[in-house]
């Protein structure tokens, strides 16, 4: 009987990973569940589950945290596994190690989906962009579910479009897509799916995700299977009038971010990385940006020049840091600092705070 690659084997159960319950009283959940027919292994949290293909010669459930550190402890380059007294044997080298396997069937079906498909999408480059993009102005508030994700909607006859917010910062992401969403309703898609689906997404370049009645899965061509519950009972933001209520298209003055910008902001975190409460005071006056950031430990001011309008206003500096690498040109109105990359696929709006 051959080995397995232990570096591969260890890759393949990274990407599984995840998806581990990480807690005692579902113990069954804390395992990988392996299929030498499938030639899958599968991780599952009672929410999340990622099948990953694997070739291991394994059937049943194994702890995955020790088998993980198991693997991890080993220095041959190929492992064996056998069956032995009810547990598996791990071999390699001139090491041995036997570790507790529990029976498939008692690990808990999840795959594949029995509900309707109600609609589905490729998940093309762009598309991966736009959700990177957008996790950055995600929510974390478990009081607002619906803010805790990527909610994925139509925005014209040609496009679709991806948002998030933080209730600070709001992020769009226009692109093409064969969109099909059920009954015309926007979709979120909550955060875990979204970094998984970035994660997964270079086993394939065929993705394509159905839309199920309280689920999620995206298939990566035969390489993995990413699952997930949708949020149930969740009524989307309205993200299309809270931009408008603070950006007019036709109104809106966009410049090249200036060179010097990021770094000011850099600095400006720098000085400040022991406050609680961070804030910078951002002027343009004269065609001239200023940034100043003071705290107990002194103050950093940059000057650049800016050909916008005259405004000044506050504003969390750590919010502006996460998005100007992602952009190209900004605009500073008098309630939300804007931005956007060359083609303005991406906007992105930050809040002002009381200076």
């Amino acid at each position: 009987m051959s080995g397995v690659n232990r570096n591969q084997l260890l890759k393949t159960l990274n990407l599984a990973k995840p998806a581990i319950y990480m807690k005692d009283y579902l113990p069954i959940l804390s395992h990988f569940l392996f299929s030498s027919q499938d030639e899958s292994v599968t991780a599952y949290n009672d929410i999340q589950a990622i099948n990953v293909g694997c070739d291991a010669d394994i059937d049943g459930c194994v702890p995955a945290e020790l088998l993980i550190k198991t693997l991890s402890s080993l220095s041959g380059d190929t492992v064996l596994f056998t069956k032995h007294d009810g547990h598996l044997l791990v071999t390699s080298g001139k090491s041995k190690i036997k570790l507790p396997v529990l029976p498939a069937e008692d690990f808990p079906a999840v795959l594949p989906v029995t509900s309707k498909l109600l609609g589905k999408f490729s998940v093309t480059t762009e598309m991966i962009t736009g959700i990177t993009a957008c996790l950055v102005a995600v929510g974390t508030d478990s009081d607002r579910p619906a803010l805790m994700g990527v909610t994925l909607s139509y925005f014209n006859e040609n496009e679709i479009a991806l948002y998030s917010t933080d209730n600070v910062s709001i992020s769009r992401y226009t692109l093409a897509s064969d969109l099909e969403l059920p009954a015309d309703a926007p979709i979120i898609l909550p955060t875990d799916f979204c970094r998984q689906l970035i994660a997964l997404a270079k086993l394939s370049d065929d993705i394509e995700v159905g839309i199920y009645d309280g689920a999620l899965v995206a298939r990566f061509d035969n390489a993995a299977v990413l699952f997930t519950k949708t949020l149930v009972d969740v009524n989307p933001m309205d993200f299309d009038e809270v931009v408008a209520k603070y950006v007019s298209a036709d109104k809106l003055k966009l410049l090249d971010i200036p060179e010097a910008f990021e770094s000011s902001f850099e600095r400006a975190l720098l000085i400040q990385s022991n406050e609680p409460y961070k804030s910078t005071v951002v002027t343009v006056k004269n065609k001239t940006l200023m940034i100043e950031s003071t705290c107990s430990k002194g103050e950093v001011t940059d000057e650049m020049a800016f050909a916008g309008e005259d405004v000044n206003f506050a504003i969390d500096p750590a919010l502006v840091k996460r998005i100007s690498s992602m952009t190209d040109k900004v605009a500073m109105t008098r309630k939300v600092m804007v931005f956007t990359n060359k083609d303005q696929s991406l906007l992105h709006l930050i809040a002002h705070r009381s200076v």
